[in-house]
């Protein structure tokens, strides 16, 4: 998937999911419960030893709904990357700026989102052809930043991720400050329904921070 493509998504659907687990098939139900919840983009986090074998596992179940978007974030290099969109990933995301791997997506038409935490990074990735960025670790770097972002290169979409509550208050700071979707993980997902095999409710968490999402935009 293009990169203008996938910002087009993140017009309509504002929230995305990051999430891994060793078990595909808890993967599997996670990304199932998000979309009923309405999610339609999802980021598959690599981490582990077998993060490409469980996104293997995992993507044929999805061939069925043709308008959710699965991605993989936590990518260091171009082989990685190019081992994952084999396999299915349509967009890339890294937690930091890394050159290699953003020149290889745009000339393979792949949406790379780098991590920056600076507005030298936000520039360079922007030279580089990004058209959008990830603010990461959010919570750390604050809103104001996007905001700072959006005054001096405002061609860039971004979306922060990490340590982003999906509460009104929480959802509104980062969406004043101009950003065009957010990244949520543990946030969003409660450890405790996933250990107790709860999809329905965190079914139900998903909707509710979605439909407080489209409402702060509405």
């Amino acid at each position: 998937m293009e990169i203008t493509q996938f910002i087009k998504q993140t017009e309509s659907h504002k929230i995305v999911p990051v999430f891994f687990h060793q078990d595909a098939n808890v993967v599997i139900n996670t990304i199932e419960s998000s979309y009923k919840g309405g999610v339609r983009i999802f980021e598959f986090v690599n981490r582990g030893l077998n993060g490409l074998e469980t996104f293997k596992t995992i993507i044929p179940h999805f061939k069925k709904y043709d308008d959710l978007v699965i991605g993989v974030g936590t990518i260091y290099d171009s082989k990685t990357a190019a081992q994952f969109v084999e396999a299915g990933a349509e967009f890339i995301v890294s937690p930091g700026l890394v050159s290699e791997l953003g020149a290889y997506c745009v000339q393979n038409h792949i949406a790379y989102i780098p991590g920056i935490a600076t507005i030298t990074e936000a520039t360079t990735a922007m030279h580089l052809g990004c058209e959008m960025i990830k603010i990461f670790p959010a919570n750390v770097i604050g809103s104001a930043f996007a905001k700072a972002v959006k005054s001096v290169l405002p061609q860039l979409a971004i979306m922060p991720t990490g340590g982003i509550n999906p509460t009104e208050d929480g959802l509104k700071e980062w969406f004043k400050a101009g950003v065009n979707c957010v990244g949520m993980g543990s946030q969003l997902f409660d450890k405790l329904k996933i250990n107790n095999g709860d999809f329905e409710g965190l079914e139900l968490d998903v909707a509710k921070a979605v439909k407080v999402a489209i409402t702060i935009q509405s």
